[in-house]
């Protein structure tokens, strides 16, 4: 088996795994009055997948994985209240300044240790924090954002009390990040983050 086959062969979909997204998305369908509970569990779920990259596979500890995912809403929520209701221009929007929020951070995360990582990755979410407190005639503060309305996704499918639509927008998010996110761990860069989550001491003598 080449190298490239060994890489492949772990990122074959298994049944059980095709199962399990048949019956994700079979749910709202079969659960219409629970959609608003259905896109809850999606919207914590997309946390979950996320924090299982920086911390189950790269092995960077992380008291503040909410700040990043905090910024990335509060960011496609004043987009969609002040310049344009789309949401999934909005979700560009968040997706953007979330990620350039851990650019700006990860120079101050990935050089340190455990310890510094934990220290670090708190003060950026109590820092964030602290500044949605403080603007909060712009962030709504304590009482969260007031007064956002999406516009229809795809401009037809309306978001409204019933969270049908709201339900499949956010499975739809999730299904993309977790494939995006499987692809990931099992790439080149995937498993030389398991590899630096294994033993650091030798990556580093390997030049890696």
């Amino acid at each position: 088996m080449t190298a490239a086959q060994t890489l492949r062969a772990p990122a074959r979909w298994r049944a059980w795994e095709v199962s399990l997204w048949v019956a994700i998305w079979v749910a709202p369908f079969a659960l219409p009055q629970h959609a608003a509970l259905i896109n809850e569990i999606a919207i914590l779920a997309l946390f979950a997948v996320s924090l299982d990259l920086v911390l189950g596979y790269a092995g960077i500890v992380s008291l503040g994985h909410a700040a990043y995912f905090g910024t990335g809403a509060y960011a496609a929520a004043l987009f969609a209240k002040h310049v344009m209701p789309d949401p999934l221009v909005g979700l560009a929007v968040g997706t953007a300044l979330a990620a350039l929020l851990g650019v700006v951070t990860s120079p101050m995360i990935v050089r340190g240790t455990d310890l510094t990582r934990l220290m670090v990755t708190m003060g950026v979410a109590l820092v964030l924090m602290e500044l949605a407190n403080k603007f909060d005639q712009i962030t709504g503060g304590a009482d969260g954002l007031q007064g956002v309305v999406m516009g229809p996704l795809l401009g037809a499918f309306e978001f409204d009390l019933t969270a049908r639509t709201a339900s499949f927008y956010s499975l739809a998010v999730l299904f993309v990040a977790f494939v995006v996110l499987r692809r990931i761990v099992h790439s080149p860069f995937g498993i030389s983050l398991q590899a630096l989550r294994d033993n650091r001491l030798r990556l580093s003598a390997l030049g890696l």
